[in-house]
């Protein structure tokens, strides 16, 4: 082992140069950097910055932990440092003081090249700098554990106590470092284990989740849809992930539609960002010509906002491992199709009962203790998973 032994989230071809890296972090963070004094955190108005690199997930996750963060501190001040693709989640929050951009490299999924990718990188990095430089905080809180931390801004930031995962390089520049459980565990449990050293504890069982959304009136919300607010609530429809690998074909999700046209009388919202949500549109509506007037097309119409309002009149959702799944269970009783997805880690936080069909074999045995929770491994998505979602639809 060379330098400080350490328990890298990542292969050997990552883990090893990690570890070398760490070498030369280390003995900075012992030199000079360790001299730096700012003072003890001040724990009566504490100012936080709160940091991620990860997607619309991940920062929705986050914001679970505002109201826990004030209760233990009622006039803490938060800033969030975060690709600029979250923004969407943020937006309205009144936890929130600032948002500050750094749009990370390795989880930037823009369609844009490899090297646009780097200067955009390093541009927000340099500006994120320039801006929070001048900020003394007393805590900073990466919550990033499996790639892409943001240690490496520490070095020029003026903070008290800096926590996080050195799962992934740079722990040397932390004050309390941590890393992953040798058990599958939730990410959430993940995040407040980082959150104890700021006197912050609670229990994912108890934890309550919430979307902070502007109110939409169902008339203007459906007139989105070019329709009028229906008698009754509508059945949500989110086929789409952001990985391929876990998306389902067009032919299952049709039969799934399908058969909720026989066992309701509700209106089916085809949700998506993609051709591929269209396809399916048009499938089912070949299928089922004599319900035309039930099926409602939803694509690239809806913001993150707008979902999140449908699914609090909605009847149901059915949803992949995604940002709509995380969405939807806050409003609505929803089950989720887990294909190829990372199990109990990303089981959604819900609101509502949620049923969870996934092929994740460590998450085997394992499930959410949350009342109305539950999750079922299979090795294969075929017409019994079809027919367990349907029944369990039929329950509600």
């Amino acid at each position: 082992m060379i330098g400080k032994p350490r328990k890298y989230c990542a292969p050997r071809s990552i883990a090893y140069p990690l570890q070398l890296l760490d070498v030369a972090v280390d003995h900075y963070a012992k030199g000079s950097y360790s001299q730096r004094d700012f003072g003890l955190p001040d724990n009566d108005a504490p100012t936080i910055l709160l940091m991620t690199s990860g997607h619309l997930g991940d920062a929705l996750v986050l914001t679970y932990t505002f109201p826990l963060i004030r209760a233990r501190y009622p006039n803490a001040q938060l800033d969030i440092l975060a690709g600029s693709w979250c923004d969407p989640i943020w937006k309205d929050n009144p936890y929130i003081r600032r948002v500050i951009h750094l749009n990370h490299v390795t989880t930037n999924r823009r369609p844009i090249s490899r090297w646009a990718k780097w200067s955009e990188f390093f541009q927000t990095t340099q500006s994120a700098i320039k801006t929070l430089r001048n900020t003394v905080y007393d805590y900073s809180v990466d919550i990033r554990f499996s790639d892409s931390p943001m240690h490496f801004v520490l070095p020029y930031l003026r903070v008290k106590r800096k926590i996080g995962y050195g799962t992934r390089g740079f722990g040397g520049l932390l004050d309390n470092e941590f890393f992953m459980p040798d058990e599958e565990t939730h990410t959430f449990d993940l995040i407040l284990q980082v959150l104890k050293p700021m006197g912050v504890e609670a229990d994912l069982r108890t934890i309550k989740p919430h979307f902070f959304h502007p109110a939409v009136s169902s008339i203007q919300l459906w007139s989105k849809l070019n329709r009028t607010v229906p008698a009754q609530k509508p059945i949500l429809i989110c086929p789409e992930s952001g990985a391929d690998i876990r998306m389902l074909s067009v032919d299952y999700w049709a039969q799934l539609a399908t058969r909720l046209l026989a066992e309701s009388t509700n209106l089916l919202i085809f949700i998506g960002q993609k051709t591929f949500t269209t396809d399916l549109y048009e499938r089912v509506l070949a299928m089922n010509l004599s319900e035309a007037d039930r099926l409602v097309p939803a694509v690239g119409t809806l913001t993150i906002q707008d979902i999140a309002s449908l699914s609090e009149q909605a009847e149901a959702a059915f949803t992949l491992d995604s940002l709509p799944m995380h969405l939807c269970c806050l409003g609505c009783p929803t089950v989720s199709f887990q294909k190829n997805g990372l199990g109990i880690q990303f089981f959604p936080i819900a609101n509502y009962p949620t049923l969870v069909v996934h092929n994740h074999q460590l998450s085997r045995e394992l499930t959410l203790d949350r009342p109305g929770f539950d999750s079922e491994y299979v090795s294969t998505f075929d017409i019994a998973v079809l027919d367990r979602a349907v029944q369990w639809f039929q329950k509600l």
